[in-house]
């Protein structure tokens, strides 16, 4: 099985769980020993040039989809002041573009024309009034940004992939898309998340034409000062004839950019062009998004990788910043709220915290980003501390310096792991993205690596790596390297395994005998929720934990190498491991 995890094609199998570690009398012990080596790199330091800094001056990217912000927090009807209110709540917390989505399968939203349909789902109604009494949403938005000096972008999501929740509303779809089944994406993996949307096949002139026809109005009609292009779709080609149809995107992507300047300079500025891409260029190249080919050609001013849904933070972020930075194009990796499904499913939706903030920012500052786009925040504007507190923190992540100052928390895991809607384990780009190693206990010595990326100096910190293992007992003895040096065993601490009596929680090391007791904290897994994981039996895991003092970070990839030397007599099943947690203390 080909799995595409984080830039680094692997063979083999891939999935997991996360949380933090009980401390044990065994932490602390004795500083990690440099037993044995296979590198040349000197222990305790980054290996290779820290990134350069962040370019330009935008740092925040705040993006705002069709719907979420007028679902969740506009009023019914909205009034300008309501819109004028949002647009400060950015400007007060760091905010340096706001991009609104302001088209989506077919509909125009926050705005009316004459040659297109407005978005007829329920939320949308709300700005009718407004609208009929001659104002345009839009305008207010662009106005407010412009007062408070940020960048507005109109964002238009290319192939838009919730035709499901227009049908639960009993709303029809566009009329361009109803009246042309002709140009619907057939050939699609036979999996149920593939059949819930109605995404338009762009091998055809006619959904090319008409985005393109879309952008143009906007361009010459309003005071925007870019657009942002979203492929975050289920696709735009036939399933698989991405790469050999790739030059059709980039013709239309050549068309837009040709407007788009057009109607800059009628306005004596250049007007911008951002796209929202796939985390990796191998998937952006299989949907047929030659982003290497847009970057160098100029036709982009920004573009932000991202994940659909998790903020993974294996994202390669580097090879699209050695494209960005031979260019003018900056590099705006994308945040999003939740690690993985497994862990918005069992922490009930809570979004990333300050320090899991900070980890994945410092990743993407270190690789070599200008900025940090904010995607789907809204999703978790319930959670306190709520907005506008929440927004408020961007203050710190537009900043290297600040981040740095923080604490840190590193969460590797596998994004995609139990999801079934698009087959197992993948996203709708069809690629795996579940790591795991998989250790055989009847195999003797089964040993597996898991690759994980830091970009963080760590010569100053102290810092600890913990790792998880599903079926692991805490009398399974496994031996441990960091980038090929060997932990020392007595530094290693450990968990009981969870369901373990009293009597089994205990450790015999040197003669000596610890009490140990199961991972509390993070870990909470809560069979009565919703998705994938539902109704599934509470998993049996031991966690193990070591300082990083003494031990070989390298800035880029890092490689945790786990042999299993002595198998618990008593345990049967293989072990998984595949879920690493990096904890920084500055």
């Amino acid at each position: 099985m080909r799995v595409l995890l984080s830039g680094v094609l692997l063979v083999g199998i891939v999935s997991g769980v996360s949380s933090p570690g009980l401390v044990t009398s065994l932490v602390g012990q004795e500083d990690n020993r440099l037993v044995e080596t296979s590198l040349n790199e000197p222990a305790n330091r980054s290996q290779s040039k820290a990134a350069p800094g962040p370019r330009g001056h935008n740092r925040i990217l705040f993006v705002s989809d069709p719907s979420s912000v007028a679902i969740g927090l506009l009023p019914d009807p909205v009034g300008e002041q309501h819109l004028r209110g949002w647009v400060n709540m950015l400007a007060d917390s760091g905010v340096d573009m706001f991009d609104q989505e302001i088209y989506s399968q077919g509909w125009t939203a926050y705005w009316k024309s004459r040659s297109f349909d407005y978005d007829q789902r329920t939320q949308h109604r709300r700005f009718l009034p407004m609208i009929e009494s001659g104002t345009q949403p839009v305008e207010v938005l662009i106005d407010q940004s412009h007062k408070r000096g940020m960048i507005f972008i109109a964002g238009f999501r290319v192939n838009d992939n919730h035709a499901y929740l227009a049908k639960k509303q009993g709303v029809r779809l566009a009329k361009f898309i109803e009246e042309h089944p002709e140009w619907r994406l057939k050939g699609f993996p036979d999996e149920p998340y593939y059949r819930l949307s109605a995404p338009l096949d762009f091998s055809f002139q006619g959904p090319r034409d008409f985005l393109h026809s879309v952008i143009e109005e906007v361009v010459t009609r309003f005071d925007v000062d870019g657009i942002e292009l979203c492929f975050r779709d289920h696709g735009y080609f036939q399933h698989g004839t991405g790469r050999s149809r790739k030059q059709l995107m980039t013709g239309l992507v050549r068309r837009i950019r040709a407007t788009v300047d057009k109607a800059g300079r009628s306005r004596g500025k250049r007007l911008l062009i951002g796209a929202r891409v796939s985390p990796t260029l191998e998937e952006c190249l299989f949907l047929g998004l030659d982003v290497p080919t847009w970057i160098s050609e100029g036709l982009l001013d920004y573009v932000s990788p991202q994940d659909v849904m998790y903020a993974d933070f294996n994202v390669p972020f580097e090879e699209f910043a050695a494209l960005t930075r031979k260019s003018k194009c900056m590099l705006y990796p994308a945040m999003l709220p939740w690690s993985s499904l497994r862990a918005r499913i069992r922490l009930n939706q809570q979004p990333l915290t300050q320090s899991n903030q900070r980890a994945l920012a410092a990743t993407m500052y270190g690789a070599g980003a200008d900025g940090v786009a904010i995607y789907n925040h809204f999703t978790t504007m319930w959670h306190p501390p709520f907005y506008p507190q929440s927004l408020r923190f961007f203050h710190e992540l537009r900043d290297p310096k600040r981040i740095a100052a923080g604490t840190r928390h590193y969460i590797f895991e596998p994004t995609w792991a139990g999801s079934e809607g698009f087959g197992l384990d993948k996203p709708s780009t069809g690629f795996v993205k579940a790591q795991r190693v998989v250790l055989d206990r009847k195999k003797p010595k089964a040993r597996g690596t898991y690759n994980f990326r830091l970009f963080d100096n760590l010569s100053d910190c102290q810092a600890t790596l913990t790792f998880r293992g599903f079926y692991l007992t805490a009398n399974d003895r496994v031996a441990v390297t960091l980038n090929g040096h060997a932990v020392a065993d007595a530094a290693i601490g450990r968990t009981a395994s969870g369901g373990t009596s009293l009597a089994q929680r205990k450790f015999s090391n040197d003669g000596r005998t610890y009490q140990l007791a199961p991972e509390e904290g993070r870990i909470e897994f809560r069979r009565a929720s919703k998705g994938a994981l539902i109704n599934r039996p509470d998993p049996v895991f031991s966690t193990r934990w070591f300082d990083l003092k003494g031990l070989p970070i390298q800035r880029g990839i890092n490689r945790l190498a786990i042999t299993l030397t002595g198998s618990d007599p008593m345990a049967n099943s293989s072990i998984v491991i595949d879920e690493v947690e990096v904890w920084v203390q500055p």
